[in-house]
């Protein structure tokens, strides 16, 4: 299951709060559905240019042995992720290419939220196009991503059954969540989760506090010290400044006053001053008011400056006379300077900054002098989660194991209806010594097979033969269908290896049914399946310019009655095969749907 991480606050008595992470789920969509639209491969293979498009439901593709069918299915698995050789690279060529759209218009904003944690944005539309050859890439939407990131996004979007490739259903790590949500227990799992990751982190808690408890006690003496230190010197915010400032007005008050009081004299004092200047303009522009009454603006505009001059001059005359040249008061200010650079340069670039860490460090003395009641309120609290995580688990085991005998059933039941009548197949949930819980949850869950009587049960994922292990994907998807946790597009490939007559016609009922809650793609050598195909694609191969490439084609009612026809009797078709063909697709669409 894909987890994200949000946090929480514990409050303790001590008044420290300290953070849980709460493992939520990466939520899921329920209704929500994503396709594939289409294909489009380049210099894979035997393939040059291949486009093809694909529709809801059950998409069949045929075609004679050696067609292409079989690189369709690999183009796919490395549009997935899988590992890309050079060797897939078309010859004459330097690079191959594999373009997916897949249609994401009716997936829900959850699942969105999702890939956008991943750094992918999704409309309506996600295009993964991936490139191998020495300058091989991939992108989703336009943004270059890792294999890794491909991986995690295409496993929500496409799974593949084939007898080479290992799948969601393969994966162990999986099963539990197949059972939860068959079983409707993926809650309790959920609230499993929440609890274990406060558990752990209450444990890493505890066991830093033993770790640290000695170091702890001796550095509460250091901190004391050096928050006395800060505290002793009293410093005050912007201290150092100011402190530069009137050292820098004493060693200059000499040179200061005499400029200051000649500006003062400059524009008071002095006989023909500005403002004795401004008073012989105001006596002029006066007498002009009388003969033009613009003159009044002129005249309050010099009674405007001559105020503001005489503002200037008082400053002046003020500033003048605060100066102090006195060397004693020069020194107490070297002195203090001094003393605040000292306990800049230990503790800190600035006085805020040596303030701050004082704050900083009267906390962590608090929390030092309340050690031994934290780690009592950590024991507590862990404790506490401890019983609610043992509850939930057991619930958890119980709902599963419940769960699990019904899977069992309905499997064996499907996969009886696919032609392995005395299949065994078991989901055995064991739960986990405490000790060993982890976030896969406190049980240990595998389905296992036995495909022949008298053979013992074994992993799903060593089962050997490809066409056993692709029925075994298709009944246990018939039994999960809807199922959103698993990829809305699935991929059959030898789905109907070593099958043939009623049971390969159930294999294609089964597609069929698979189909309504999610999109097929199949790749058949069998009539009896490819008959229940909504949609059928026909591979084939021919020779252009000399050279052998595979194209694919969708094909009409009439093409379809063709190609069964061929699937029936082989290269050599008559009446009597195309009749037959054109029966059993009538049989299909007057009632087999």
């Amino acid at each position: 299951m894909d987890e994200t991480l949000i946090t929480t606050s514990v409050h303790l008595a001590s008044d420290i709060d300290f953070k849980i992470p709460l493992r939520m789920p990466l939520m899921r969509d329920k209704h929500g559905r994503h396709m594939l639209k289409t294909l489009d491969i380049r210099d894979f293979a035997i393939i040059d240019s291949l486009s093809v498009s694909f529709g809801p439901g059950l998409n069949v593709m045929t075609g004679e042995t050696g067609a292409g069918k079989t690189i369709i299915a690999q183009a796919i698995n490395i549009m997935l992720g899988a590992r890309a050789s050079q060797d897939v690279i078309r010859s004459g060529s330097d690079m191959a290419s594999v373009i997916a759209s897949f249609d994401t218009s009716g997936i829900s904003q959850s699942i969105k939220k999702e890939f956008s944690l991943m750094g992918i944005d999704v409309s309506d539309e996600l295009v993964i196009h991936r490139i191998i050859g020495a300058k091989g890439r991939i992108t989703i939407n336009g943004t270059p991503v890792a294999t890794g990131v491909l991986k995690n996004i295409a496993e929500r979007l496409v799974d593949v059954s084939s007898q080479h490739e290992h799948q969601l259903l393969l994966d162990r790590q999986h099963h539990a969540a197949i059972l939860d949500e068959f079983g409707g227990s993926g809650e309790l799992f959920e609230k499993y989760l929440d609890l274990h990751a406060g558990y752990v982190l209450l444990e890493k808690e505890i066991d830093q506090l033993f770790q640290n408890e000695s170091t702890a006690k001796e550095k509460l003496d250091y901190i004391k010290f050096q928050i006395e230190e800060i505290r002793t010197a009293g410093l005050k915010p912007g201290e150092d400044l100011a402190i530069e400032a009137e050292r820098n007005r004493i060693k200059h008050a000499v040179e200061l006053e005499e400029r200051t009081r000649g500006a003062e004299a400059a524009l008071y004092g002095d006989s023909g001053s500005a403002i004795e200047m401004l008073d012989i303009a105001a006596k002029l522009a006066g007498e002009c008011v009388g003969l033009d009454a613009v003159a009044n603006v002129w005249l309050e505009a010099i009674d405007r400056a001559r105020a503001e001059l005489e503002d200037v001059a008082r400053s002046l005359a003020k500033y003048a006379d605060t100066l102090n040249s006195d060397r004693a008061v020069l020194e107490d200010l070297d002195e203090r300077l001094h003393l605040v650079r000292k306990i800049i340069k230990k503790h800190g670039g600035t006085v805020d900054a040596c303030l701050q860490k004082a704050i900083d460090m009267e906390r962590e003395a608090a929390s030092i002098a309340c050690y031994d009641e934290v780690l009592k309120e950590k024991k507590a609290l862990l404790g506490e989660v401890a019983a609610k995580r043992k509850k939930i688990a057991g619930l958890l085991t119980e709902a599963r194991s419940g769960a699990s005998k019904k899977l069992e059933i309905a499997v064996e039941l499907e996969l009886a209806e696919l032609g392995m009548k005395r299949t065994k197949f078991s989901s055995p949930v064991r739960q986990k010594e405490e000790a060993l819980w982890d976030e896969s949850g406190p049980d240990e869950v595998e389905f296992l097979i036995a495909p022949n009587p008298g053979e013992p049960l074994m992993p799903l994922a060593k089962i050997a033969s490809g066409g056993e292990l692709s029925r075994i994907m298709l009944a246990v998807k018939c039994v999960i269908a809807g199922n959103s946790s698993v990829a809305s597009t699935s991929v059959f490939d030898e789905v109907d290896s070593g099958i043939g007559g009623a049971v390969a016609e159930t294999v294609g009922k089964k597609l069929r049914k698979v189909s309504r809650s999610r999109q097929i793609l199949c790749i058949t050598h069998l009539p009896q399946v490819a008959i229940w195909g909504e949609n059928h694609l026909k591979i084939s191969k021919e020779l252009r310019e000399g050279r052998t490439v595979t194209k694919i084609a969708e094909l009409a009612e009439a093409e379809k009655v063709d190609e069964i026809a061929r699937m029936l009797g082989g290269s050599k078709m008559t009446a009597k095969t195309v009749a037959h063909a054109k029966e059993m697709l009538d049989l299909v669409n007057r009632g087999g749907k």
